[in-house]
């Protein structure tokens, strides 16, 4: 059985060239900025990955902050059969990176989402069209970093999630690591029934002792500048009333043709 199953993944778009994008509105979307990929964003509505997908392109985009978190608005407003998310807006502060100690010691309680299973999206290993290449894992999150350095993000908090093998303690079914090709793409944890946007998968790195861990950089600490970005680029569904005039308007115009 699908891990995923009973959650509506559709607003999780791939593009033709690579990248990935995750709607925070029906226009709007959120990628990370060193792998933002080439083409159109390919949405497939009703949840359904054989439907035929709704296709949507770039038209501004501005990068969060001093953060990897890069939003994107598109031409026009998705359907209303693709779903899109809310995002995580909790504060979480800690010391910020030392490179004078240990990885180890530059992790720090990550608020309420501390030990929570999420669901990390990334590339399929089975063959398909690119912008159907989805999988969905699952991992603990294992703390968080302030100011992890990643290229030349000086402001870049992330999430990060041990990986830990069966047996370990803290593994959970059907864990997951991040691999070549899922930056970009979305990490969630459920709240009562829904998907909450926690991140987007950055980077890769192993602590002193060899450990792998993947970490995901949070939406929380810049919610406020993704609100502002949202609002700014919204585009206004047509309103019932308006349809009306129009169906009215049209159907003067036939009389008026017809006398």
């Amino acid at each position: 059985s699908f891990i995923g199953a009973g959650f509506n993944f559709s607003g999780v778009s791939r593009r033709a060239g690579g990248g990935w994008g995750t709607l925070l509105s029906r226009n709007v979307l959120l990628t990370a900025r060193h792998s933002q990929g080439s083409g159109g964003y390919f949405f497939h509505p009703n949840n359904d990955p054989n439907s035929t997908p709704e296709i949507r392109n770039a038209v501004s985009s501005q990068r969060i902050g001093n953060s990897d978190l890069f939003l994107v608005a598109l031409d026009q407003n998705v359907g209303p059969n693709t779903e899109f998310y809310q995002f995580a807006t909790e504060s979480i502060s800690a010391t910020p990176f030392n490179e004078d100690v240990s990885l180890s010691d530059n992790v720090f309680n990550a608020g309420s989402f501390q030990n929570e299973v999420a669901y990390v999206f990334g590339r399929s290993s089975e063959p398909g069209p690119t912008q159907r290449d989805h999988a969905v894992g699952r991992n603990a999150v294992s703390g968080f970093i302030e100011n992890a350095p990643f290229q030349d993000n000086l402001d870049n908090d992330v999430l990060v999630f041990n990986q830990d093998l069966p047996g370990d303690p803290d593994f959970v079914p059907f864990e997951t690591f991040l691999q070549v090709g899922d930056s970009g793409a979305p990490v969630f944890v459920e709240r009562n029934g829904e998907l909450l946007l926690l991140g987007i998968n950055v980077f890769v790195a192993q602590d002193e002792d060899g450990n792998n861990l993947s970490a995901i950089t949070y939406t929380g600490n810049l919610s406020s500048e993704i609100n502002a970005f949202i609002s700014v680029n919204a585009v206004p569904e047509p309103s019932s009333a308006a349809l009306v005039m129009i169906a009215g308007f049209a159907a003067f115009v036939r009389r008026r043709r017809t006398t």
